[in-house]
């Protein structure tokens, strides 16, 4: 018997906007949101079947991410949010 893998939806708050997007990975998700302004604090929902998670993710890691930043850090940031999500990618 075969697993299908769920989707991964995620919801991004920043200032009063709701930014959504969904996905198979917690990287494909993420990449997925494209909120135009990345220089303040951001509340990051996701959501896998039953599970549910959310964090506050600081300005720092919200510019890494979606702001004009290179390559190096956007990777860094990456990995950082992977681990505040880990058990997301089963």
């Amino acid at each position: 018997m075969t697993k299908t893998k769920q989707k991964i939806k995620a919801t991004l708050k920043i200032l009063s906007r709701v930014y959504k997007a969904d996905g198979k990975t917690v990287e494909e998700v993420i990449t997925n949101l494209e909120p135009p302004i990345a220089k303040t604090i951001g509340i990051l929902t996701l959501e896998k079947g039953k599970r549910k998670k959310e964090r506050i993710i600081n300005p720092r890691m919200v510019m890494g991410l979606w702001g004009k930043q290179s390559p190096t850090m956007k990777n860094i940031a990456m990995k950082n949010l992977i681990n505040l999500f880990g058990d997301f990618n089963d």
